[in-house]
């Protein structure tokens, strides 16, 4: 890791426990810049604005008035940002209820309550989880009847995007998240959703009360949104900084229990492990809190933790996260993850990009080619015309990616 994304590191760790930051003297103004200018690119700049108090920086070799004022204006912004989207959440969930339709806030609002001031945490859209295709389908009626449009152009298969009167974008959910290419956990995604909403309970965030998943559950779909976008382009810190945020406090056992019966049923345990071990070393995730996750029992072949081997592969986990930027938009070559090596690990993803593009058609099988070579077309018109990359450096750079994945055992299931 470079300078100044180990300073950027030490900032967020400050700030995800509400300090302020004294260290700035073993940093250079560059570096300090530098640090700055990737927590933008992150999305995180936003949680500095106490940690960088100027009552603080002032007399430091780094501190730059400009560039903190920056911050400021960002946080200011984003303060702003967040009640509204508090508040439009809250208009359009009684909206569904209303209409006898059952809605769960995901992330947004819910996560940022976590933090240790909340108004801190960017977001720019609402996302809701519905019961299941048939409620997403009403859903869709009653917003479209209050004035939201629904976007022309979809792209994912869980959920659709409608835009507010105001430009913001909602969106339902069916599913936790999009497909993976393994029916093993497909199928038990499928089958706790009903669960979710059995277990959901209503919180006061910041004055307002909405339904929120469960602990268990909020801490299993911050971990799936992580891995679904970690095995595509990528994510980047602002997810670590959640994923700290939660287990930094005082979570009953039972749900740890609950939601560590999650992980080992999904076969997920491993990416598990791997976040929680750079928030551990680099974010200021407290390891008792988090304890239970790092080794299983003897029975399960995890022993003691090797924590040089630990540390190595945190650090490269981490790496990773910072390359990717917010969702893997700093790099067009970043597009997968292969789950193995060799021409197998290839064919299976290029299969599943297939199903993913053709959700329905891709159940017929007798027109597998014919959907295979449409994909490879789209494949090669997208990266060659919108991304300017070439198909053989997506390839290299998948493959490069999947020395990690390999390590997490990604759906193992562990009984």
């Amino acid at each position: 890791m470079e300078q100044h994304e180990k300073l950027l590191c030490r900032l967020l760790k400050c700030a995800l426990n509400g300090k302020h930051f004294n260290g700035m003297g073993n940093y250079t103004a560059d570096e300090y810049k530098k640090a700055i200018k990737a927590a933008a690119i992150h999305n995180v700049l936003p949680l500095l604005y106490d940690t960088l108090d100027n009552s603080v920086m002032e007399g430091n070799i780094a501190f730059d008035k400009a560039v903190n004022n920056k911050v400021e204006n960002i946080a200011l912004q984003t303060v702003q940002q967040n009640y509204h989207l508090l508040f439009l959440s809250k208009y359009v969930i009684n909206l569904l209820e209303e209409n006898g339709i059952k809605a769960v806030l995901l992330k947004g609002s819910s996560t940022a309550s976590l933090y240790p001031v909340p108004e801190l945490r960017k977001s720019g859209d609402i996302d809701l989880l519905l019961e299941n295709a048939e409620a997403a389908g009403r859903a869709c009626n009653v917003l479209g009847k209050a004035g939201f449009l629904m976007e022309a152009e979809q792209h994912a298969n869980h959920h659709i995007v409608y835009k507010s009167p105001d430009g913001i974008d909602v969106e339902l959910h069916s599913m936790l998240v999009e497909p993976f290419d393994n029916s093993m956990i497909n199928n038990y995604l499928k089958k706790t959703r009903a669960d979710i909403f059995k277990d959901n309970s209503r919180k006061n965030i910041m004055g307002v009360e909405l339904p929120v998943l469960s602990e268990p559950f909020h801490a299993f779909y911050l971990l799936l949104h992580m891995l679904q976008h970690y095995l595509r382009s990528g994510f980047g810190l602002k997810l670590i900084c959640d994923w700290v945020v939660f287990w930094n406090r005082d979570i009953p056992q039972k749900d740890k229990l609950q939601f560590l019966k999650f992980i080992k049923e999904s076969g997920i345990y491993g990416f598990a492990r791997m976040a929680t071990l750079a928030g551990i070393y680099y974010l200021g995730l407290c390891k008792d809190n988090v304890s239970f996750m790092l080794c299983l029992d003897n029975k399960h072949n995890a022993g003691k933790a090797d924590e040089k081997k630990d540390r190595e592969n945190a650090k490269e986990f981490l790496e990773e996260v910072f390359e990717a930027g917010e969702f893997g938009k700093t790099s067009p070559d970043r597009m997968v993850v292969l789950r193995g090596t060799g021409w197998i690990a290839y064919i299976r993803e290029f299969h599943h990009q297939m199903r993913l593009a053709y959700p329905k058609a891709g159940q017929v099988i007798i027109i597998w080619p014919v959907l295979w070579i449409m994909t490879f077309a789209g494949f090669i018109y997208r990266n060659h015309s919108i991304r300017n990359v070439t198909g053989s450096a997506i390839i290299k750079k998948a493959a490069q990616r999947s020395r990690l994945a390999g390590e997490m055992k990604l759906f193992k299931k562990i009984v």
